[in-house]
């Protein structure tokens, strides 16, 4: 084997080995979100429970043990984590847009169109309506 088809095979390994570090960095940052996401449907369903117990005090499980609390104050926590979790999801979603974008140009395929678009805010859309005289 020459040194030069040496050389252009550690050449591919390298590019494989990336590109498939970046796909598993896609995979895992999706499972997370998955796991997330699931987290924070059971803290919903526990937030919504709460709401409507008229109990002064709730048990809570904090690690392994459960403490009892006041209901409003159990109520904020939840409410806390959810917003926690919420910013996490958000992080994992622009890792993935980022690793899907380092994918693709590793692969060298076009970038995605409308795969980074924004939604418009509140006063943008207001503007939009009374722009067309909508309003």
């Amino acid at each position: 084997m020459s040194a030069l088809q040496n050389i252009e095979t550690q050449k591919s390994y390298k590019y494989l080995q990336e590109v498939e570090k970046v796909a598993q960095d896609i995979l895992t940052a999706k499972d997370n979100k998955l796991q997330l996401a699931n987290a924070q449907n059971k803290l919903r369903e526990a937030f919504r429970a709460l709401e409507q117990t008229e109990d002064r005090n709730t048990l809570i499980k904090v690690g392994y043990v459960y403490v009892e609390m006041p209901t409003e104050e159990c109520k904020a926590k939840l409410k806390q984590e959810i917003a926690e979790i919420e910013e996490e999801i958000d992080k994992l979603h622009k890792t993935v847009k980022e690793n899907t974008f380092k994918l693709r140009d590793l692969e060298h395929e076009p970038r995605l169109e409308g795969f980074s678009l924004k939604p418009m805010s509140v006063a943008e859309a207001k503007a939009l309506h009374k722009g067309f005289g909508l309003l």
